[in-house]
């Protein structure tokens, strides 16, 4: 790695994915080797069973940086997102999920924010301006509408998507937010975008494309339940001053 600290780090969390990683960093190598400004690639492996950590080391000493972070116990997409983001050394840390539901280009579109100045920007899906490109089946379109519901009026947020999973952050938030987080699995999205709210950080959205990924490995009703838990937590989490 390079002494010195990038423009830009892309955290990308990773489970299991050996058969689609390859393609994503060949996507992220193309895209950021054609900017004129600084990158590094940090790769999450939590916990894999499979070879992602092989697929990921393959392509480090391209031309620019990757590292692999790896931990042997799976411990959750948060966690994951947490150690990427703690370990980033980028003036921004961008994270973005291992399928590219959210093509990397996308990253155009929030290019012209962080010049303004702005601290946190967010992928959404359901503000004008977004274009889905393969929908989710209608039944889990609906619950995630329920659950940004639930979201906001539980938090006192007003944001249309929370778990788009595209999401920059400028270098001064990093610290504050993700050294507060406590959640490591599916609710950290919220979780952060709650504490960056209560620090007094400027959050935007951003109208990104998106496309299902039909081998998704969220179980609805699972994580359903397990995320109205979570909502819960940041509650009390809060009322405790864990996020002061």
């Amino acid at each position: 790695m390079s002494t010195a600290a990038p423009y830009l780090s892309v955290v990308i969390p990773a489970f299991n994915e050996e058969k689609r990683l390859g393609k994503t960093l060949e996507g992220m190598l193309d895209y950021f080797g054609g900017k004129d400004y600084s990158c590094e690639l940090l790769v999450v492996d939590d916990g894999s069973t499979d070879e992602t950590s092989t697929v990921a080391c393959s392509y480090a000493g391209s031309r620019i940086p990757l590292e692999v972070i790896r931990y042997e116990m799976n411990r959750g997409k948060g966690y994951a997102i947490k150690t990427g983001m703690l370990a980033s050394r980028g003036d921004y840390a961008l994270f973005a999920d291992a399928d590219m539901s959210t093509p990397v280009e996308m990253f155009d579109r929030f290019e012209p924010h962080l010049k303004d100045g702005v601290e946190v920007i967010i992928g959404t899906r359901k503000t004008r301006g977004a274009f889905v490109g393969k929908h989710q089946p209608f039944y889990r379109e609906n619950m995630g509408k329920v659950f940004t519901w639930l979201s906001n009026f539980t938090l006192g947020l007003r944001l249309t998507d929370f778990t788009c999973g595209f999401k920059c952050f400028h270098r001064r938030t990093i610290e504050p937010v993700f050294s507060s987080q406590r959640i490591a699995g599916w609710g950290y999205d919220t979780e952060i975008l709650f504490i960056a709210s209560k620090k007094g950080f400027r959050i935007e959205e951003v109208p990104v494309s998106w496309f299902n990924d039909e081998a998704t490995r969220v179980k609805l009703w699972k994580n359903v339940f397990t995320c109205l838990a979570e909502l819960y937590q940041i509650r009390q989490n809060d009322r405790k001053g864990l996020y002061s």
